[in-house]
């Protein structure tokens, strides 16, 4: 997912902003606003900060959405040359057998699926991460740290209480992460933005401008006017 950061020097934030140009047979209004509310809060929740040129800014993201036509996503899509803008498609299944953006970290084109209980399940809020370029963590053991990091991959190790099954051996079945205690860590925000500032006049882009859509099926796809 892309997206722009700006510095507010009155308020001493740096502002991340995105835009979710929500589209598909399953995408509305209602779904839209879970997805949003669950990102901008779990995004927000470490109240991470970062220095720059001797000022301490808060990083606060800023992320809105708009259910869209095929045909106006298509417009959209030609003519889009914002970093602001990512297209999600939401529909019931697709080739991946996951929710995903892009077949490579930081694009701004997704196809979700609906049955990963989109805005109540820390999808979303992962997806986000990918698309502004993190990775799943290299360490897939988070036994003794807490609610395991919003990039955490299924088949993350993790204390039992924050495993499918309490009861469950550390790696067997029901012994793993289940998702809906993954919770961004601040250094996970640091990551997204600190090889990026310049200085404190300086605005950036993150992500890249994706070179496709997708179809129902979550394949790149060159759509048509319906």
């Amino acid at each position: 997912m892309a997206a722009v950061a700006n510095f507010d020097l009155e308020k001493r934030t740096l502002v991340i902003e995105a835009h979710l140009a929500l589209y598909g047979s399953l995408a509305t209004q209602q779904i839209g606003e879970r997805i949003v509310s669950e990102i901008n809060r779990m995004w927000n929740e470490p109240k991470a900060a970062i220095e720059v040129d001797g000022t301490l800014f808060d990083i606060v993201f800023h992320v809105d959405f708009g259910v869209y036509s095929q045909n106006d996503i298509l417009k959209m899509f030609a003519e889009n040359t914002s970093h602001r803008v990512n297209f999600i498609r939401i529909e019931e299944r697709n080739i991946a057998e996951r929710s995903m953006m892009g077949f490579g970290l930081g694009e701004n084109s997704g196809h979700w699926l609906i049955t990963d209980q989109l805005g109540d399940s820390t999808t979303a809020a992962h997806e986000f991460g990918h698309a502004l370029g993190l990775p799943h963590p290299d360490e897939l053991d988070f036994r003794n740290s807490g609610n395991p990091p919003i990039m955490a991959p299924r088949g993350t190790l993790v204390d039992a209480d924050f495993q499918w099954n309490p009861l469950a051996e550390p790696g067997m079945t029901g012994g793993t992460m289940r998702p809906i205690h993954r919770r961004v860590w601040a250094y996970e925000v640091l990551n997204v933005v600190k090889d990026k500032i310049l200085g404190t006049t300086d605005s950036f882009t993150i992500g890249n401008l994706s070179p496709h859509l997708y179809d129902e099926i979550g394949q790149p796809a060159t759509l048509s006017v319906s």
